[in-house]
């Protein structure tokens, strides 16, 4: 589809392998991101407005999938997953362990990445004042990976970033049924089944 220099090319070929089983949602996400990335060049960047740009996230479970590692979001003040921009790097796998390494302090020999495309989400992120200037409202294209770590290691997050194991109980108790970290979660009980 792309140049082999383009950095898009790496996240068309994870997006066009992934098929969205769980639900509708899912699937026009897909359709979203898939045009978003053929029709705008800079959308690996985060000053891409028009819409909104990618970005990539680790959904990580411990190695049976009985519980997952959160983290107690600094600006948004909530538990997700580790996560970030793209920052013009097309293959979001290595952008959410990138993530997963700097704000939970898991090496990367520790993380284990289960498949391709775990999950894509598309949220809103509101007008914002950074860096002296005013960010439009824009919305992130979310590319989530699973990542199994072992719960039994010490973690301690490099950036001072609270983090915590839920068990699927707990997760559920924190996140709402509307929204992209319950889907997740109930893919994970549905894997976490056939794991035991």
């Amino acid at each position: 589809m792309f140049a082999n220099t383009d950095p898009r090319q790496p996240l068309y070929e994870a997006l066009t392998a992934y098929t969205p089983a769980f639900n509708s949602y899912e699937q026009v996400n897909k359709m979203v991101m898939l045009n978003h990335l053929v029709t705008h060049e800079n959308c690996l960047v985060r000053d891409c407005f028009t819409l909104g740009h990618f970005t990539g996230s680790a959904w990580v479970v411990n190695p049976n999938h009985s519980k997952v590692l959160l983290i107690m979001h600094p600006k948004f003040n909530k538990w997700m997953q580790p996560g970030g921009h793209a920052d013009g790097e097309g293959a979001l796998d290595q952008v959410a362990l990138r993530e997963l390494c700097e704000e939970v302090g898991v090496a990367p020999h520790q993380a284990k990445q289960v498949g391709g495309v775990y999950d894509l989400d598309i949220h809103p992120i509101p007008e914002a004042l950074k860096h002296g200037r005013t960010e439009p409202a824009h919305v992130h294209m979310d590319v989530r990976f699973m990542f199994e770590v072992d719960d039994n290691i010490s973690l301690v997050s490099p950036e001072g970033i609270t983090l915590q194991w839920f068990t699927h109980a707990e997760a559920r108790a924190v996140f709402t049924p509307d929204e992209g970290r319950w889907r997740m979660l109930e893919k994970t009980v549905e894997l976490s089944k056939t794991n035991n």
